[in-house]
């Protein structure tokens, strides 16, 4: 069998326009006409009823999202009052919260203050005190040293107006009373 000489095929389109017979056109046009009507008339209903049912999913999705908007929107404002609210009590308790710290602390302080004010009187009453002891010791020891240097007799009589001055200061002070 020899390859070259192949019998040659018994229907052939030409596809070549100026070439061809009006018949070969009519038969690619039919061709082509029906096999537009069998593929994309089905998938063109399908692709339209696609197209309507996501239309229709978005207006419903739309609906969906206006009714979330107007609940979230009310559930906004609704928080909004509370917090408002919330806000104002916070605000008055925390009003008297820093009161009461603020007395406390002042409490403290003042008695600090004064515990310190008695402190200090204290500490200048015995100061005083003992500057007082030390001027009297001082003094007491002169008049003694002056004292011992006086004669039996003058010590004596020092003695006894010394009694007597007392005497009198004491009803003195018996009379104020």
């Amino acid at each position: 069998m020899n390859l070259l000489k192949l019998p040659k095929l018994f229907f052939e389109i030409n596809s070549n326009f100026f070439e061809t017979n009006i018949v070969n056109i009519l038969l690619l046009l039919g061709l082509l006409i029906y096999a537009y009507q069998i593929s994309f008339s089905k998938s063109l209903e399908n692709r339209q009823k696609e197209i309507i049912q996501t239309v229709e999913n978005a207006q419903q999705d739309v609906l969906n999202a206006t009714n979330y908007y107007f609940l979230a929107e009310k559930g906004f404002t609704q928080s909004l009052f509370w917090l408002q609210s919330w806000k104002s009590i916070y605000e008055k308790d925390k009003l008297e919260i820093v009161h009461s710290k603020y007395k406390q602390v002042k409490s403290g302080l003042e008695e600090t203050f004064l515990t310190t004010e008695h402190l200090i009187s204290n500490f200048e009453k015995k100061a005083f005190l003992s500057l007082q002891r030390y001027i009297l010791f001082l003094t007491a020891s002169r008049i003694l040293r002056k004292f011992l240097l006086l004669s039996e007799s003058e010590q004596s009589k020092l003695i006894e107006k010394t009694l007597a001055k007392l005497e009198e200061y004491k009803k003195w002070v018996l009379v104020k009373k």
